[in-house]
């Protein structure tokens, strides 16, 4: 199975790279490491290119409304002669909590970057749009992982459960491995 990984670097996406390869799979790490700078025009085009080739494309990389600019593209180039079956986005269930809990969040001195929120509104609204665009085998298949508190908290936040990068690795199992179509699945812990 051959993968394309944007965000390999990053702590979550170092664990789900390794996790890969465990698994013998062909993984493609997408970053600055490895000659890819995705601030840079033209740079999404070429990944993308290389993501029609690959079954499995994880879109983890956060940077401005990139992870929404992979869909975007990756639906108006897609053909069914291409080999891409899967794209999973790693979004955030924050965007899904309820009015009073996310102004709660949002008031929070942790929670300082109101961008990030709307960058992944802005994925969660592009994923859902395409995940049901087209008949099944006319498109890959469109999932958004949405995760809850990942990594470790602090302050008033220090005591909230968080998911793990085996929790992570293990729903990513779940979707590639699936025969139905997952459009959906938000992860978190009690």
């Amino acid at each position: 199975m051959n993968v394309v990984l944007t965000g390999h670097t990053s702590a979550m996406g170092t664990f789900i790279n390794m996790h890969l390869l465990c698994k013998n799979y062909e993984v493609v790490g997408v970053s600055r490491d490895t000659g890819y700078d995705l601030t840079k025009e033209g740079e999404v085009d070429r990944v993308v290119d290389m993501c029609l080739e690959a079954d499995v494309f994880i879109n983890l990389a956060h940077i401005g409304t990139v992870q929404a600019l992979f869909l975007k593209l990756i639906d108006s180039k897609w053909t069914n002669k291409n080999r891409l079956k899967q794209v999973i986005s790693i979004g955030s269930l924050v965007t899904k909590l309820d009015e009073e809990l996310l102004q709660k969040i949002i008031k929070n001195e942790n929670f300082s970057d109101l961008q990030y929120f709307k960058d992944k509104q802005e994925l969660d609204t592009i994923n859902n749009s395409l995940a049901n665009k087209k008949p099944f085998g006319e498109q890959p298949q469109y999932t958004l992982l949405r995760i809850l508190n990942y990594g470790p908290k602090t302050g008033s936040r220090e005591n909230e459960p968080t998911c793990t990068s085996e929790d992570i690795c293990r729903t990513i199992d779940y979707i590639i491995d699936e025969p139905m179509y997952v459009s959906t699945l938000d992860v978190r812990r009690y």
